[in-house]
């Protein structure tokens, strides 16, 4: 059975059914200044600088959202629409369908665990983050999971006596294991705008952009974020664009369902 990635890094959990994403020959793949007109980033000046305000957290206890996600790999173009519901630094809830309008997936993702459920093939899985990370080449966390949703740093600690500055942007940099995360948050509101990771063991890169911003509670929620994702595992190298577009988001103090029951006679797959 095949899955086509449909995520960045983590949004990866999102793979719907049928495709794999394009695979991109390299003669060094540890280069990816060098394929398919993948460019080095050139660095702006940067100051060392002192943040004495405090970043923003988007507070809620139960946040959901109609989201359309658009996919592509170079070859595939995919759309799809996804009931988003997640309980705070707990648990995210998908349920993705085609443009035919029948569910196809079902994820729940946890502290501990992704489970996914193939309503098509009559499959499921049942991964761990340290499993995923060695299936698509990124080190995964619940973590970077809601915080690539929300449009938050995935990480929470930092040295505020040592970010960086430029002419728009504060960047707070961080180190994770084998990620190295920089975070570019505005100025004025110190929302983050754009999340660059790299993970240093494979080489893979992901960059989010985070737009139109509108009022949540008593902060702000990024409606619109593109992300590009360059990564590598064991079979090769490849590289997926995603528009994720969420509608009607909402917070609340109410608890949510995540329903989530694997029918019996379904196969379950490595």
């Amino acid at each position: 059975m095949k899955y086509f990635i449909l995520a960045v890094g983590i949004i990866t959990l999102m793979a719907a059914s049928c495709r794999k994403p394009k695979k991109l020959n390299t003669s060094n793949p540890a280069d990816t200044t060098v394929i398919q007109g993948v460019k080095p980033k050139i660095d702006t000046p940067k100051v060392a600088f002192a943040l004495d305000k405090e970043i923003p957290s988007l507070e809620f206890k139960y946040l959901s959202s109609d989201t359309k996600i658009d996919f592509t790999d170079g070859t595939n173009d995919s759309k799809f629409k996804v009931k988003m519901r997640i309980r705070k630094d707990s648990a995210v809830w998908l349920s993705m369908q085609a443009n035919i309008g029948v569910e196809g997936i079902r994820i729940l993702a946890t502290k501990d665990s992704i489970q996914m459920i193939n309503y098509q093939e009559k499959t499921y899985r049942v991964l761990s983050y340290k499993a995923l990370s060695e299936e698509y080449g990124f080190d995964f966390t619940y973590d970077l999971l809601q915080g690539v949703l929300i449009g938050e740093m995935p990480i929470k600690r930092f040295d505020k006596g040592n970010v960086l500055r430029d002419t728009n942007f504060y960047i707070v940099r961080q180190r994770e294991k084998f990620l190295n995360v920089d975070n570019y948050l505005n100025q004025k509101n110190l929302k983050l705008e754009k999340l660059n990771v790299k993970d240093s063991n494979t080489g893979s890169v992901m960059e989010m952009l985070y737009s139109e911003f509108v009022a949540l509670g008593t902060g702000l929620f990024a409606e619109k974020n593109n992300i590009d994702l360059n990564y590598y595992n064991k079979k090769g190298f490849y590289k997926i664009k995603i528009e994720i577009d969420h509608k009607r988001t909402k917070i609340t103090n109410e608890a949510l369902d995540f329903p989530f029951r694997i029918p019996s006679k379904y196969k379950k797959m490595d």
